[in-house]
């Protein structure tokens, strides 16, 4: 038996449900266009999610080449600039901020001199 269209669109469905990228509730059976509506929104979901796990590894990258170690970071800039390293990576990584304070955004301001430095730090916001 041959391999139809409406197969591929079933495993394909199928597939995405299982992986849990999609719900049986966004579309129905006979309706190509909600089909295509969910699986090309899952599309554009996983290509941000992409993106945003490759600008945290290139932060990591930057950052690792700068200070050489993490244990540094602490040595030079205290155990809360490490902290809120981490917490700039898991914003990056989640597409969004952090808020500092003047004194704590002082002591993280070495990330600014990262080769994109400029880019990462739209992921802090200044509180008072």
């Amino acid at each position: 038996m041959a391999y139809s269209c409406t197969d591929f669109v079933d495993d394909v469905l199928n597939n995405m449900v299982v992986r849990s990228w999609i719900k049986p509730v966004q579309y129905g059976p006979d309706d190509p266009q909600a089909q295509c509506d969910a699986v090309l929104g899952a599309i554009s979901d996983a290509d941000v999610s992409l993106r945003l796990t490759a600008d945290a590894k290139q932060f990591y990258a930057e950052l690792l080449d700068a200070v050489e170690t993490l244990t540094g970071i602490a040595e030079e800039h205290g155990a809360l600039a490490l902290a809120n390293v981490v917490y700039l990576q898991t914003a990056i990584l989640k597409g969004g901020v952090i808020e500092l304070t003047r004194d704590e955004a002082d002591n993280l301001a070495f990330v600014k001199d990262l080769p994109s430095g400029c880019r990462w730090w739209q992921s802090v916001k200044l509180i008072e």
